[in-house]
């Protein structure tokens, strides 16, 4: 018996009200989530009291000479990857040695007197690296000789 009434369901249902919420939801999630995941990467896993990555270098003002030794181990590596990278240049450049592969003990040779000058080095450290830079000088200066002399097999003028 069907008595004309149309089939209503039982609730009213609003599909606009349950996508804005389904939205709202899905987006808080994401932050949480997101909020979540940044903690992560925090090292101490807390947001209040992170721990500080840079206290270690704060402590060269204490011990300089840490400090220069650590110069003068990025300027032997220098030396050997910039003569790697820049033999053919060399070798065949026109440039001037100072443009092409520059010496990087001068600088530091510099830093180690004015460290000395102002009461930060004691004088067995200032003579432990000025040897260490002499040794800097020896590498550049063969490094410089291979080039010559591989430029002089090759017939070119430097």
């Amino acid at each position: 018996m069907n008595l004309g009434a149309s089939k209503v369901a039982p609730f009213p249902v609003s599909f606009k009200y349950f996508t804005v919420r389904k939205s709202i939801v899905s987006y808080l999630l994401f932050l949480i989530t997101l909020f979540w995941g940044a903690c992560k990467f925090i090292p101490s896993g807390d947001l209040s009291n992170p721990r500080d990555r840079f206290e270690e270098f704060r402590t060269y003002d204490q011990d300089f000479g840490s400090r220069i030794e650590q110069y003068l181990e990025l300027a032997n590596q220098e030396l050997l990857e910039n003569f790697e990278k820049k033999k053919y240049l060399m070798i065949r450049g026109k440039q001037p040695p100072h443009v092409i592969h520059p010496r990087n003990d001068l600088s530091l040779r510099e830093i180690i007197r004015s460290a000395h000058e102002a009461g930060n080095l004691t004088n067995q450290q200032k003579n432990t690296y000025l040897e260490k830079c002499d040794d800097l000088y020896s590498i550049w200066e063969s490094q410089w000789r291979r080039a010559r002399k591989k430029a002089k097999q090759l017939g070119v003028e430097n």
